[in-house]
């Protein structure tokens, strides 16, 4: 991609995103002023996040821009986690990078969340972030791949948002980290709802979560299909199969209306799967709206 491509790319998404709906053109010049900002100027940007939760970002970071503008960039995603979870209810975040959805879910929600990171430079602001939205007494961060088994992996470094376990032809540009599961670490607390990031990497994160899979208490998933399992040689469709044999059904979410689409089985993208839609829906519907700004939803 060219980059006068990649810049009237962003500069469209930024005008077309829902948190900007009533302030498009204002919201382009911004992201030019803030994009221009954030590398002038030296160490981290804290930016604002809902109900005056906060987002420490490191601009240097390779992908991490769009946590700055638009803030809420995955948004049908990030505000489902915001209606769909309640004081008490656990969130497993896998992949969790600098800890949006971990802020979204413990410092919005109340949520207990659980946020795996392997990237050391990265999981550091995670823990930052727990600390600066005063999380700790509900935000466990853990340093460690998720995986099929307990054990080390090599992991890719220096590519910020895109960092992933390294595949064969990647070893020579990685470093040995941890790797867990999800059934060890979930075992005492079951998650409500599940978010996994990684890369490609998520066929051997389910591989270590089958009592987490079928736990009752597990109520919803989020992940993306989007083919890059087929860096290790995975079956993707596979995998989703595999969710929806456990009785899941793929959705989509419309905050603004609170409203749960349905899925195909071949959709594409982030997808939403839920256990029970139904009382998913009621969840959503009377959840209390989070405000961003001027915005509430």
């Amino acid at each position: 991609m060219n980059l006068f491509t990649k810049i009237t790319g962003a500069l469209r998404m930024i005008h077309d995103h829902p948190v900007n709906r009533d302030r498009k053109f204002r919201a382009v010049a911004e992201y030019g002023f803030i994009q221009l900002a954030a590398r002038l100027v030296p160490g981290d940007v804290c930016v604002e996040f809902p109900n005056r939760t906060r987002l420490m970002v490191s601009p240097r970071m390779k992908g991490a821009a769009h946590f700055i503008a638009p803030r809420l960039n995955e948004f049908g995603d990030m505000a489902f986690v915001m209606h769909f979870l309640r004081p008490g209810d656990v969130f497993a975040d896998v992949g969790a990078n600098v800890g949006a959805f971990t802020v979204l879910a413990a410092g919005v929600a109340g949520a207990t969340t659980v946020s795996f990171e392997p990237s050391a430079e990265t999981c550091e602001m995670l823990a930052r972030n727990v600390r600066l939205n005063n999380l700790a007494d509900r935000a466990r961060v853990v340093r460690a791949v998720v995986g099929r088994s307990a054990g080390s992996v090599q992991f890719s470094s220096g590519l910020g948002t895109e960092n992933h376990v390294a595949a064969a032809a990647e070893q020579n540009h990685s470093v040995a980290v941890p790797m867990t599961t999800l059934d060890h670490e979930l075992a005492a607390s079951p998650a409500t709802l599940l978010k996994v990031d990684v890369e490609g990497f998520e066929t051997e994160v389910f591989g270590g979560a089958w009592n987490t899979l079928k736990s009752p208490a597990l109520q919803a998933i989020i992940i993306e299909r989007n083919g890059s399992g087929n860096r290790y040689g995975y079956d993707e469709d596979a995998l989703h199969a595999q969710i929806r044999g456990g009785g899941f059904a793929p959705f989509s979410y419309e905050p603004f209306a609170r409203r749960l689409a349905p899925f195909g089985a071949a959709a594409e993208g982030n997808i939403i799967y839920l256990r029970d839609p139904e009382t998913a829906g009621e969840r959503l519907r009377t959840a209390p709206p989070f405000t961003l700004g001027t915005l509430k939803v």
